[in-house]
């Protein structure tokens, strides 16, 4: 587990959930299978990865609590392609892109603009 904090102090936590390699695996197992060259399509096909947080990872619950919904939860993640890409390639390991992630999330700036 990770604290998020905002400069008030704590305000939710958010279990860090094991490494999805299925998922990452199947990602890699679609690119060739299809020939995308494009990354993102790929790891965006499904929200299975989004999926994975908000249900498996038990991110909904404390998320929600803080007034995000599905859809800011989805517009956070689309803020971090890149990171997904990294992650799916190994070149920024999973704890790493979940980190970047909650920078987002405890952002301000982001949750004025997400919250609603």
């Amino acid at each position: 587990m990770y604290h998020i904090h905002s400069i008030w102090g704590i305000f939710m936590i958010l279990a860090i959930p094991p490494e999805p390699k299925m998922l990452k695996k199947q990602f890699m197992e679609q690119k060739k299978e299809i020939g995308l060259k494009i990354d993102s399509l790929t790891l965006w096909f499904g929200n299975r990865l989004p999926s994975y947080l908000w249900k498996n990872g038990g991110w909904s619950k404390p998320l929600k609590a803080e007034g995000y919904n599905w859809q800011s939860f989805l517009k956070i993640l689309s803020l971090h392609k890149k990171e997904m890409i990294k992650w799916s390639r190994d070149t920024l390991s999973w704890r790493d892109f979940l980190f970047k992630i909650q920078d987002t999330i405890k952002d301000p700036v982001f949750k004025k603009m997400l919250v609603r």
